[in-house]
C-alpha cells in the first residue's frame, strides 16, 4: 500500500478527480436542489396541484430526493463496509469517490440535518448513511458524521464536537472506527480522531483533543492531548468553562472568585 501511494497519478486518473471533485463537484451539487425542485414544481403544476399547494410540495418532495440520492450515492461508491478500518492511496479512484460521496452528503443532505440538529430525528438519516447510532443520543451537528462507516455511538450520549475520523498520511487516505460507549459526553470544542474508544460514562469536556486510537476508561477528561481531569469532582460547567477559556454566563461576582456557583449554576454558594 505504502509502495503504491508513492506511484504518480495516471492521466486518465488526474482527469477523474478533476471532473468528480471539481467540475462536477462544485458546480453541480448545489445547484442540483434548485432543479430537483424545478423539476418537481412543473411535474406538480400539471398533475392539477395548484401553483401554491405546487410551490409547496415541492419543497418537501426536493429534500426527500436529494436525502436519498445521497444515501444512494454513498451506497453506490463507498458501499456499506469500506471506511470503518480502511486505507487507500491518494491518487486512487477509490479516494476520489470517497470525497465526491462526501461532497454530495454536505450538498444534499445539509438543509434537513440543520433543521433536525440536535434531535434524535436527525439519527434517522445517519444510520441510512451508515452510521451505527444508538438510542437517544443526540449529536448537536449531524454533519459531523461525514465519515459514515467509522462512527460507532452507544446509546444515551450526547456529541458536540468536532469529528476528524480519516486522515491523510504520507500519501494515504486512512479511515478508522471510533467507538463512543454508553452514556458518553463530547462538549463542544472537542477533537475527536479515528480509532479512539471512549468506554460507559466518560466525559469530555469543552476544548478537549482525543488523538488517533486513544482508549478513555470511564471518567472525565481535558486537555490536548486528553488526559484525566484531576480538578473537584463538583464543579459546575461555569468552573469548566473557566478553566476551558471560554466564556461564562455567571454573575460577575463568581467571575471575580467572590462566589462559587453550585453545581446547576442557577445560584451561589
Amino acid at each position: 500500500m505504502e509502495n503504491e501511494a508513492q506511484h504518480p497519478a495516471t492521466f486518465s486518473l488526474f482527469l477523474g478527480r478533476v471532473f468528480l471533485n471539481d467540475l462536477f463537484g462544485i458546480g453541480f451539487l448545489r445547484s442540483a436542489d434548485v432543479l430537483a425542485y424545478a423539476v418537481l414544481y412543473t411535474l406538480l403544476l400539471r398533475l392539477g396541484a395548484g401553483p401554491v399547494m405546487s410551490a409547496l410540495l415541492a419543497l418537501i418532495f426536493t429534500e426527500f430526493v436529494l436525502v436519498l440520492s445521497g444515501i444512494l450515492t454513498k451506497k453506490a461508491l463507498v458501499g456499506s463496509r469500506w471506511g470503518s478500518n480502511h486505507k487507500t492511496p491518494f491518487w486512487s479512484w477509490r479516494h476520489f469517490m470517497y470525497f465526491f460521496a462526501q461532497d454530495c452528503f454536505f450538498a444534499w443532505c445539509r438543509i434537513p440535518l440543520r433543521v433536525l440538529a440536535g434531535t434524535v430525528l436527525s439519527n434517522t438519516i445517519l444510520r441510512r448513511m451508515g452510521c451505527r447510532i444508538g438510542k437517544r443520543t443526540i449529536l448537536a451537528s449531524p454533519m459531523q458524521a461525514f465519515d459514515w462507516n467509522a462512527v460507532n455511538f452507544g446509546d444515551d450520549c450526547y456529541i458536540s464536537g468536532l469529528l476528524q475520523f480519516h486522515t491523510l498520511e504520507n500519501m494515504t487516505l486512512k479511515v478508522k472506527e471510533t467507538r463512543i460507549r454508553n452514556g458518553c459526553t463530547v462538549n463542544s470544542g472537542v477533537t475527536l480522531m479515528g480509532g479512539a474508544v471512549m468506554e460507559n460514562a466518560t466525559t469530555l469536556l469543552p476544548l478537549c483533543m482525543v488523538l488517533k486510537e486513544m482508549h478513555l476508561p470511564t471518567g472525565t477528561y481535558w486537555g490536548s492531548p486528553a488526559e484525566p481531569y484531576a480538578g473537584n469532582q463538583d464543579l459546575s460547567c461555569c468552573d469548566i468553562a473557566l478553566d476551558a477559556g471560554l466564556k461564562s454566563k455567571c454573575s460577575p461576582e463568581i467571575l471575580k472568585g467572590e462566589k462559587r456557583p453550585c453545581i446547576t449554576c442557577h445560584d451561589s454558594r
